[in-house]
């Protein structure tokens, strides 16, 4: 039988699609973009307002090697094994603040 490895990029790939099948549940918009030159990003906006938006990854960290969510400047969200934490403050940071 042969064995696939599955790279560290793919396995970022699939914390993402997980991340984006939460948001995209919740009516939020997220592109995923997974070029073979380039790490694996999701770019989440808000439905209401496309120009808020922030670009996520997937890294592994610390010395137990984890894997979580961070903004693409590096500042984690939540580990990967809570989606619905990171989709959540995902959320609270692009949401369009309303008067009244």
């Amino acid at each position: 039988m042969p064995v696939q490895a599955i790279t560290e990029a793919e396995e970022a790939l699939g914390h993402l699609e997980h991340l984006t099948d939460v948001l995209r549940s919740r009516g939020w918009t997220v592109e995923v973009s997974a070029h073979a030159d380039r790490w694996p990003t999701a770019l989440v906006a808000n439905p209401d307002m496309p120009a808020m938006n922030e670009s996520v990854i997937a890294v592994q960290e610390g010395p137990d090697r984890a894997w979580s969510y961070h903004y693409g400047w590096g500042e984690r969200i939540a580990p990967c094994t809570d989606a619905p934490a990171a989709a959540a403050a995902l959320v609270r940071v692009l949401a369009v603040k309303r008067d009244g």
